[in-house]
């Protein structure tokens, strides 16, 4: 009877062994398997480990995970010759998001991109790699985070913006050239709410 409960536990090990670490997908280095709806184009190599996990090499891309009150997105971006387009585009919060305490979540063409948290008082991020040549919408949605310690201000002056328009760096600083949109929310309210952009880009 031991022998056949052995032969059965080790059947079983073997069973489960291929599904205990799902094949990950990996570029430049950084893990990216949650990405859905991303093409890369340009890739140096692509390597299968022999763990089955892929590696994508493409240094065209800067990418980062953002952790955000429990959120979690991966944000793969692109320079401008990557999409063809002419200029760089940007999006940039500034304020006290902290009084404000609201989060903000953008999708860019029905994906959601980018995670603004209550806590991020500023905030600036390359989007070039996520829009395409012509029509381009994108769709700011605002949700109230109140702690335990309650609301840190009820007053309609405490606001945060969100700029987004072209841009360009110098000395590593990024300066807005052309704002095509603004968005705003304020320490006043507590609805969630959704704005919505249409960016048109060459």
């Amino acid at each position: 009877m031991k022998s056949k409960l052995t032969i059965i536990a080790v059947i079983s090990v073997l069973l489960i062994a291929p599904f205990a670490d799902a094949s990950r997908i990996f570029l430049n280095g950084v893990d990216i398997t949650d990405v859905r709806e991303k093409t890369f184009k340009g890739v140096n190599t692509v390597r299968i480990d022999k763990k089955g996990d892929v590696h994508i090499e493409a240094p065209q891309y800067k990418v980062k995970v953002l952790e955000t009150g429990g959120d979690y997105s991966v944000e793969t971006r692109g320079d401008a010759n990557t999409t063809g387009l002419s200029s760089k585009y940007y999006i940039a919060s500034q304020g006290p998001a902290p009084r404000v305490q609201y989060r903000l979540r953008l999708e860019i063409n029905g994906v959601q991109r980018l995670i603004i948290g209550a806590k991020d008082s500023s905030r600036i991020e390359e989007i070039t790699g996520w829009l395409q040549k012509g029509e381009n919408i994108i769709r700011i949605t605002a949700e109230k985070k109140i702690g335990p310690e309650g609301r840190a201000s009820t007053a309609k002056s405490d606001a945060v913006k969100v700029l987004i328009g072209s841009g360009h760096e110098e000395d590593k600083v990024v300066k807005m050239d052309s704002v095509k949109a603004t968005f705003t929310c304020n320490a006043s309210t507590t609805d969630t709410f959704t704005r919505e952009y249409k960016l048109i880009v060459q």
